[in-house]
């Protein structure tokens, strides 16, 4: 009966030895062909560029790096896309362009990362892209893509990342922060608006939600759980201000939704990974001035 059960001790330490070594193949083969790189987790940002009044625009990011890779500096691009048509003669849209960069010295290396501290005014912008403020009072999208490069030529921005770096509840490293420029408010529609949320995993935001605000009255908006909802906010006769901004989740590269106003207009659309914090209702826009009025 021993020597049965020694067996069987045997036998079963021998399945369990070849099963780690199958397992550890699998995750090798998993993992041959996974680049492992350095992140840029987002820490905060402040995008509010306000026409027609001075703005400084900041974002800090923390260089996460667990692996003893090193970096050598970081640059900054920026681009702006003008409301307008793209066959309009008065449109002033620029492509990207290197805006400024920092080598890994003049970051704060105070902490156990170092952090990058970026910010730039209006003015700056205008100089930059050779624009006047006359040029935009339109609106448009601004653009800021961080590019990190490394030590060994190897080059880490938005267009090589995936979902779980981009939007995960750890990392939050984009490495882009897309965000409308900001005019003066005009009076909103009055009635009930419609907000229509999907999530692309299915599992809700995720602690997401949207932070409407009228005339200094809160209405928070989310979607707990599932891949779609609809909510409603109401605007009053009379009100004077309406603003929405997105408070982060765990997971925002999962999460869109469109802003209806009481007519039945869309009036925003935003998502995957909605700003962060800023005013999302494009005041700018030819089309939202037309269907708030």
């Amino acid at each position: 009966m021993k020597t049965f059960l020694k067996n069987i001790a045997l036998l079963t330490s021998l399945v369990v030895l070849l099963g780690c070594q199958d397992t550890e193949r699998f995750v090798d083969e998993v993992f041959d062909g996974t680049t492992r790189g350095t992140v840029l987790k987002t820490i905060s940002q402040d995008l509010n560029f306000q026409v027609g009044e001075p703005s400084t625009l900041s974002v800090s990011v923390e260089v996460i790096d667990q692996r003893g890779q090193d970096f050598e500096s970081i640059d900054v691009f920026l681009r702006y896309t003008d409301n307008r048509d793209e066959d309009d003669p008065d449109n002033v849209s620029r492509a990207e362009e290197l805006f400024t960069s920092f080598a890994k010295s003049e970051l704060d290396n105070s902490g156990e990362y170092p952090i990058l501290n970026f910010s730039f005014t209006n003015a700056e912008f205008n100089d930059f892209f050779g624009l006047e403020e006359e040029q935009y009072d339109q609106g448009g999208r601004i653009r800021i893509r961080l590019g990190l490069n490394m030590s060994d030529g190897r080059v880490f921005s938005s267009n090589n990342l995936n979902n779980v770096v981009s939007g995960g509840a750890f990392y939050r490293s984009p490495f882009e922060y897309s965000f409308n420029m900001i005019c003066a408010p005009d009076i909103p529609q009055s009635g009930t608006w419609t907000v229509e949320m999907q999530d692309s995993f299915g599992d809700g935001w995720n602690g997401g939600e949207l932070v409407v605000d009228v005339d200094g009255v809160e209405t928070i908006i989310g979607l707990p759980s599932g891949s779609a909802g609809t909510g409603t906010f109401e605007v009053p006769q009379g009100s004077e201000v309406l603003s929405i901004k997105y408070s982060s989740g765990d997971w925002d590269d999962e999460v869109t939704f469109q802003v209806i106003t009481p007519n039945g207009d869309e009036v925003l659309d935003a998502g995957p990974s909605p700003a962060v914090d800023s005013e999302l209702l494009d005041y700018c826009s030819l089309l939202y001035r037309e269907l708030a009025i």
